[in-house]
């Protein structure tokens, strides 16, 4: 009898305790999502008063609201949990008692992924069993909701010019367009013609003036510019899709360019650009809409665009897995093509579009770095403003694969290269610390299977990628051919980060004269190198084995073997200057 009763009592102790967990768990997910909306709702003002830095600062500061708050709240777990802090039953309850709290929340998925982040943070390197995380089962996915309550819709009845310009007159600024009557005309042939090329039913339907134009009620906020999103739809269904691009000039609000169909609107929402500001408390159904919009991206994509970069990891994690499962059997992880790297080894899998950067247990000659200082590189590159020419990274910590589908040259080159951070269980292989990148052909490999046209573009295009990371502050540091990738739209984008700074950092030196013939052909330097200096008069060297494509480069960016070139860029930086750089083609501009 007594022992009965020590059994209840313990029971009931353990579910006060777990519905404390969830409690607190829950308040801290309103709370990290109340401090990121704040900082969201101040992106239109800050775009209207032209305050850039600020909309850096304030991008910077929304990137920590999640780890801050996931940090408070696993402080106030380890005292409300005391003993029962491991105990794996307590956390099953607290994780049941949270899903039920959730089950009606409208943000429910974001919800799920704060309770994992929580837990993966008190339980840190213990085994952690996927029971314990709103993970993979059908019920924790999130199925596409109504976005009705999101979007408001112009008839065309009175003809598409009238809705096109009621269109851009329902958004309300503070600051009034400097010609809107020139720019909506510009807006209206521009968007008719587009249909005409893409998408004839809408083309066919608009000037038979039926259907509707379709726009979300929040505008995207990003760098210089806000974005109106939207679509032209014919009753039939047919539509086509569409970003207008609105920029805050001295004279005033000014229609930039329009983007249209799904293709262009990926590279608006491309994986090196910094995250949207949206100004909404619906996140998910948002992701629901933009779908829609391009049905080619994936939910965790989107996520990601909008700020929601923890979550993203989950729809990501949830990716993997599916596509692993529903890929041939023969499929299997190997080295990702390429020049090997000295600091990461990195790995792939056919019909997965990313590579998966593990930390090298010891790093190749000449590199000296720790691997805390990678680490902190990468974080570095979090933080910036990627300026469309920095792919973006997720960091996971224990992520789980399955082992059955290493290539056996893979695993033994893992083993060696990587093996303080593998732990193999079972039929798993999971890697404690690993990065994962957007998939693109290596520059160094894309200019020999290209045409001299495409070469010349490309070459164009790397040196473009080097001034705008220059002008965002930014110094890739070792930037060989090998260190960029070229995406499916041609653009040169940077993705080796152990050896990046800020541009600020650096002291751009020409290498100093000297008369005497053998001290220039000296193996050791005749004059005093510091650790920050750099000679941009050496990075010739970068193209020794390609003259083609050093002239392509050198005939538009000689300048960059000129160390005037990047101190004039340091002092623009030090003056408050911040570049333009528009998130699609010159050509599409008005």
């Amino acid at each position: 009898m007594q022992n009965r009763l020590t059994n209840q009592s313990n029971n009931t102790l353990q579910n006060v305790i777990a519905s404390k967990l969830a409690r607190s768990v829950f308040a801290g997910f309103e709370a990290m999502f109340s401090q990121f909306l704040n900082i969201t709702l101040g992106a239109q003002s800050r775009f209207e008063q032209r305050q850039y830095h600020s909309v850096q600062s304030a991008m910077r500061e929304r990137l920590q609201v999640y780890e801050r708050e996931v940090k408070n709240v696993s402080e106030a777990v380890r005292v409300i949990a005391y003993a029962e802090l491991t105990c794996p039953q307590t956390w099953q309850l607290a994780k049941n008692i949270y899903g039920d709290m959730v089950q009606n929340h409208e943000n429910k998925p974001i919800a799920h992924t704060f309770f994992n982040s929580t837990f993966g943070a008190i339980w840190d390197d213990k085994k952690i069993r996927t029971v314990h995380l709103f993970v993979l089962k059908a019920k924790y996915r999130s199925e596409p909701r109504s976005y009705e309550s999101l979007v408001s819709r112009v008839s065309l009845h009175n003809g598409f010019n009238n809705a096109v310009k009621t269109l851009i007159t329902n958004q309300v600024f503070r600051v009034p367009f400097s010609h809107l009557e020139r720019d909506v005309a510009t807006l209206q042939s521009t968007l008719m013609q587009g249909a005409k090329q893409q998408c004839k039913q809408v083309y066919e339907l608009i000037n038979l003036n039926d259907g509707y134009i379709e726009y979300a009620n929040s505008l995207f906020f990003r760098n210089k510019a806000c974005y109106l999103i939207g679509r032209c739809i014919a009753k039939n269904g047919d539509n086509m899709p569409f970003a207008i691009a609105i920029l805050n000039t001295d004279e005033g609000l000014k229609l930039d360019a329009v983007m249209m169909g799904a293709d262009q609107l990926s590279l608006l929402f491309g994986f090196a650009r910094t995250y949207f500001m949206v100004d909404t408390d619906k996140p998910a159904r948002y992701v629901d809409y933009l779908s829609v919009l391009m049905p080619h991206k994936q939910r965790f994509e989107l996520f990601n665009a909008i700020g929601f970069i923890k979550h993203a990891k989950t729809e990501f994690y949830r990716h993997k897995v599916d596509t692993t499962k529903n890929s041939p059997a023969n499929f299997k992880y190997v080295k990702a093509p390429g020049t090997p790297g000295m600091v990461m080894l990195v790995f792939t899998i056919e019909g997965l579009d990313y590579v998966y950067k593990v930390i090298k247990d010891k790093f190749s000659a000449p590199k000296t770095a720790t691997k805390a200082q990678v680490k902190e590189k990468y974080n570095f590159v979090k933080q910036a403003d990627r300026v469309g020419r920095l792919v973006d990274t997720h960091e996971f910590r224990y992520l789980a694969f399955d082992l059955s589908r290493f290539s056996d040259e893979l695993l033994e080159q893992m083993k060696s290269q990587i093996g303080s951070s593998i732990v193999i269980s079972c039929k798993a292989l999971i890697l404690k610390h690993v990065y994962v990148e957007r998939k693109m052909t290596p520059l160094n490999l894309y200019i020999n299977q290209c045409d001299n046209k495409t070469l010349e573009s490309v070459m164009h295009d790397y040196g473009k990628a080097i001034k705008e990371l220059a002008g965002a502050n930014i110094f890739p540091g070792d930037m060989l051919m090998k260190n960029f990738g070229v995406t499916r739209w041609g653009r040169v984008v940077f993705y080796d980060f152990d050896e990046i700074c800020p541009l600020t950092d650096c002291n751009f030196r020409d290498v100093p004269y000297t008369q005497n013939a053998l001290e220039e052909l000296s193996s050791n330097s005749y004059f005093d190198i510091a650790e920050n200096d750099i000679f941009p008069s050496q990075f010739k060297v970068f193209f020794s084995a390609n003259d083609i494509a050093f002239n392509y480069f050198n005939n538009e960016h000689s300048n960059l073997f000129l160390a005037t070139f990047w101190q004039s860029c340091q002092q623009q930086i030090h003056n408050g200057y911040l570049p333009d750089v528009y998130p699609y083609k010159q050509s599409w501009r008005f």
